[in-house]
Parts: C-alpha cells; structure tokens; sequence
C-alpha cells in the first residue's frame, strides 16, 4: 500500500492530467455534435480566443481533444508523461509541459496573427480549433535527452525529429509548426537541465571514485 501511494506521488501530475483528460473525453462523448462544436470552439487555443483575453483556453485546451478519440494516442502520452516525471521530478516535468504547450502556441498565434495581417493566410485560421496536448508531449519528449546517456541522445532526437518531419510533410498545417517548436523547447530545456546538473553528476562521479579509492582492506577493518 505505501509503495504504491509513494509511486502515485512520484507521478501525481502524470495522474491528475490524465484523470481530467478521461474525464473532459468521456464528457464530450455524451454531448451532441453540435454542443460537442461549441464546447471545442469556446476552450480552443484559436487566434480569436486569445486576441479577445480568453486566456483560460490555454488550460482547458489541453485536457480536450478534437474529432475521433485514440485511447492508443492517448495511453502512450501518459505512457511518456509518467516516465518523464519519474526521472525528472514534478517540478521539471510541469515546467516542459507548460513551457512546450504555452510557448508553442503563443509562438503560432503570433505567427498566425502576421500570416492573416499580411493576407499570406487565409482569415478562417483566426477560428480554427486547436485543442489537445501534443505541444506538450513533444516538448516533454525533446526535454528527455538529459536523461539519456550520450550514444541514445542523439538517436532520440533523430526520432522525434524525423517523427515531427513526417508528420509536417503528411499534414502541412499550423500545428505541424507548433510541433517542431514544442519539440524545439523540449532540447532546449534538456540541455539547459543538463547544463545545471553538470556539477552534480561530477560531485557524484568524485564521490563514487574517492570511495573505492579509500575503501579499506579486510586486514585494517579488522583492528
């Protein structure tokens, strides 16, 4: 009982996002189409939601998801989400997940905001609906190469990358640029994570030397 509770509180962020994703999907499940539309539309991360201070999207947003529901999809993000926490603690796993999903959406609205100003983008894009956590998932993904040793880093960042090169090539939209710059802020927060845990690994790596350097012989222990 106790060690479950203490894996529960390893991953309690991992645990209350996907309580209110599956609680938001059934929800939506319920509801008619044309309800269904509405609730989608008031909770989107759209050019029209944010330029009228409807800030609170950039939290409701995430826990929704548009058109047909993937339980697949969504176990494998918990799937990610869980392990990232449990390496990285709570308090790094929430800073990625909210730095790639803000960030990559304000950086696409403003996008967006230029593209319709310029008329380089049509107008209907101001209300398109944007909802869902792959901003946030492909920054926690890129934030991972601090976990990794060196030889599995690069391999890691040639997959997601190649997987959000794929995907925007498949489907050229707005949320393929949000991808490549959640992905974008995930290796960055990994090599700024790196960077500050690089005098710790050191102290443990001189820690673990200095000890079987010291560690006394069976005939002194003994006096």
């Amino acid at each position: 009982m106790f060690r479950l509770l203490a894996f529960a509180l390893r991953i309690r962020v991992t645990l209350v996002y996907c309580t209110l994703a599956v609680a938001g999907t059934v929800a939506l499940g319920q509801i008619g189409p044309h309800d269904r539309w509405h609730v989608l539309h008031a909770a989107s991360t759209n050019l029209h939601n944010l330029t009228d201070g409807h800030l609170a999207t950039l939290v409701t947003s995430v826990f929704l998801t548009e058109g047909r529901v993937n339980w697949l999809w969504l176990a494998a993000v918990a799937l990610l989400f869980a392990v990232a926490e449990w390496v990285s603690g709570w308090r790094r796993f929430l800073l990625t997940f909210s730095a790639g999903h803000v960030g990559a959406t304000a950086l696409v609205a403003v996008g967006l905001l230029i593209g319709i100003h310029v008329d380089w983008l049509a107008d209907s894009l101001a209300m398109a609906v944007d909802v869902g956590v792959s901003y946030a998932a492909a920054a926690v993904a890129g934030s991972m190469i601090r976990y990794l040793p060196m030889p599995w880093r690069v391999g890691w960042a040639a997959l997601w990358i190649g997987v959000v090169a794929v995907s925007g090539i498949s489907d050229p939209s707005f949320s393929a640029v949000g991808h490549a710059i959640a992905l974008s802020i995930g290796f960055g927060l990994g090599a700024v994570y790196l960077h500050r845990d690089v005098p710790t690994l050191s102290r443990k790596a001189i820690d673990a030397t200095s000890g079987d350097r010291v560690q006394p012989s069976p005939q002194l222990s003994t006096l």
